[in-house]
């Protein structure tokens, strides 16, 4: 019976796949599942066959079946932002090249496999578990002994994909922004003052651009930041690694929670953009355990203080949450004065970087005149009822965090000083604010993706941990399977928590490109040039220092309140009626049959000489 199945699925396999990617539908897809359990489940009734060539084909065959159904998965959820179920999907992602190498992938897997179950076998030593556990337990060793070097690997690794996939574009919404400010930085090094940052001058914690400044004399910072953040996810996993031996762990401990914190989906949705914040987490891991080592005899002032000084200069989540844990310390254990200084330097971080004191200022024109906009990128209001509340902030919060709630209630000992003190302001700042926004002063979404740092260490038992994967991914799915139909639960920035991802700063990669040549249009034709936040980024790029694009929530309206020359960059078409109203001569350029995504450039105040322009490929 089981070498009759084998066949089957040796010739449904391949037809199942190539009519999912000629037609794909969520039936096809749960049949394919099927195959994918099926030949598992037969592997795992050959598991006492006797160890032989055939063995390791079919044992390779599993492996590199699952694998391209992982990195299928990987397409079609993850590296496209797809809001896809991740059994029944109707599409394996609209990046179709990589989609095709992934599913003849999990072919070859499915019928090497089935292959080499299929021919004869006896039982006998070593069998196939001998073999397979051996090997295993080989890979843990390695593992565990070289734990640094494997988690920064396994990290850079699987975030370099999505880079190689979307090349030359970025990932990440604020990813462009970032290596617009290097290549700003690079003309003028203005680390301690203002640089300009989505529209507006804004003084930036400079950490990451010092490290990288020297760097883009020699490469492209185009090129720097297609690496920079699969860097800094590798280092995040080192980083915990680390705290969590200082926290006492034992390594093989210790591994596993830092695997779990590097590719948790909350943590890997930092890596997508916020590159300065993964840098304060960095910092803020390796104070947290000097910290630990400091209070437990090994005095570390003078490294405490370097770790406070590089933490505040590298994110204002580090720079606050070292502040308040060394103030904690100072307020309930220890009344020596060192400890009320070090925290001062992160309050001085935070007035300085905008957290308490918002310089980020800009000016927004409407109708009614100019006037000016100060904001913070740890401050936020929402009007928001407490209802509302419930399900658009808390709910998201409880869905991301409950697989890492659930290991850290099973912890027993008493928590480190630290980490109880982190979790405790987290909860502090987040909790209020997802209860009530519209009275909030803090970026609630941004604190809460702070929550694994103190979470992940209270997980410390192997077999919760090793469940808390399967928890985090069904978790996923079904926020992936509800988001179209309750969308409410997911809105706006919450779904930073949930769905982890923003595939590109624009929507696809045309709108990128069009972007990015209207910057340069931009950059060589006089004039005003008014935008949104997305098209800015690329716009960015190409125009040094943006001192000639105004970017705007609302682009048309703030176009037509300004004077002079000026351009309104948009990928949407504006109705024949509006373009009238621009100036005689304005015209609808190109035509939006059979276009995807173009970028028009209305001259909404023209002069006689120039009254439109078209981007083209």
């Amino acid at each position: 019976m089981k070498r009759i199945l084998a066949f089957i699925s040796m010739i449904v396999s391949p037809i199942l796949i190539a009519y999912q990617l000629a037609r794909p539908t969520g039936f096809v897809d749960v049949l394919l599942w099927l195959v994918l359990i099926w030949i598992t489940a037969h592997f795992a009734l050959e598991i006492d066959r006797k160890w032989s060539s055939s063995s390791l084909m079919s044992l390779l065959g599993v492996l590199l079946a699952w694998a391209g159904r992982g990195l299928l998965i990987f397409n079609y959820v993850v590296l496209t932002g797809g809001v896809f179920p991740l059994i029944g999907t109707n599409s394996w992602g609209y990046l179709r090249q990589p989609a095709d190498a992934y599913a003849i992938i999990m072919l070859a897997g499915m019928e090497m496999a089935e292959y080499s179950l299929s021919l004869s076998g006896s039982k006998g030593h070593p069998s196939i578990k001998d073999e397979l556990m051996g090997g295993l337990k080989s890979i843990a060793e390695f593992a565990i002994a070289h734990d640094y070097l494997v988690i920064f690997t396994a990290a850079f690794l699987v975030r370099l994909i999505p880079e190689i996939v979307t090349w030359p574009w970025f990932v990440g919404y604020d990813t462009p922004e970032y290596a617009a400010t290097l290549m700003d930085y690079a003309l003028k090094p203005t680390f301690f003052t203002y640089t300009w940052w989505y529209g507006g001058p804004s003084i930036l914690p400079p950490l990451l651009y010092m490290f990288l400044y020297p760097l883009s004399f020699a490469v492209s910072p185009w090129i720097i930041f297609k690496f920079v953040n699969p860097a800094l996810l590798g280092f995040m996993g080192v980083a915990m690694d680390y705290a969590l031996k200082r926290l006492g762990m034992e390594r093989g401990e210790a591994f596993i929670g830092a695997t779990l914190f590097t590719f948790y989906p909350t943590t890997y949705s930092i890596s997508w953009e916020l590159s300065r914040n993964m840098l304060g987490i960095i910092f803020l891991l390796l104070t947290i355990a000097e910290f630990e080592r400091h209070i437990k005899g090994e005095r570390k002032w003078g490294m405490l203080a370097i770790l406070a000084i590089l933490s505040t200069l590298a994110h204002q989540t580090s720079a606050t949450l070292t502040a308040l844990l060394f103030l904690s310390y100072f307020a309930v254990k220890d009344r020596n004065p060192r400890w009320l200084m070090l925290g001062l330097v992160g309050v001085m971080g935070d007035i300085v970087y905008t957290n308490f004191a918002p310089l980020h200022v800009a000016l927004m024109h409407t109708t009614t005149g100019v006037s000016v906009s100060v904001s913070s990128p740890l401050t936020e209001s929402r009007s928001v009822i407490f209802t509302q509340a419930l399900s658009q902030y808390l709910g998201p919060l409880l869905v991301a965090m409950w697989p890492l709630i659930l290991l850290a209630s099973h912890y027993r000992r008493r928590p480190p000083f630290s980490i109880a003190a982190v979790l405790l302001w987290l909860l502090i700042i987040t909790l209020p604010a997802a209860l009530a926004p519209a009275y909030s002063f803090v970026q609630w979404w941004r604190w809460s993706l702070m929550l694994p740092v103190a979470l992940v260490p209270l997980s410390t038992k192997p077999k919760f941990l090793a469940a808390a994967f399967a928890v985090a991914f069904m978790l996923l799915d079904i926020a992936w399977t509800w988001a179209p139909i309750v969308p409410s639960l997911f809105p706006g920035d919450s779904t930073l928590l949930v769905q982890g991802t923003y595939a590109r700063a624009c929507t696809v990669v045309p709108t990128e490109r069009y972007a990015y040549e209207a910057g340069l249009y931009a950059d060589t034709h006089n004039g005003t040039y008014v935008t949104d936040y997305c098209t800015y980024t690329f716009m960015h790029l190409a125009d040094r220092f943006g001192h000639n694009i105004v970017v705007s929530y609302d682009p048309q309206q703030t176009a037509e309140a300004l004077n002079g020359t000026v351009y309104l960059v948009t990928d949407q078409v504006i109705n024949a009626t509006k373009v009238t109203q621009f100036g005689t001569g304005v015209t609808l350029l190109p035509d939006a049959g059979g276009t995807a995504y173009p970028i028009y450039i209305y001259q909404v105040k023209p002069n006689a000489s120039d009254t439109h322009v078209q981007l083209t490929s």
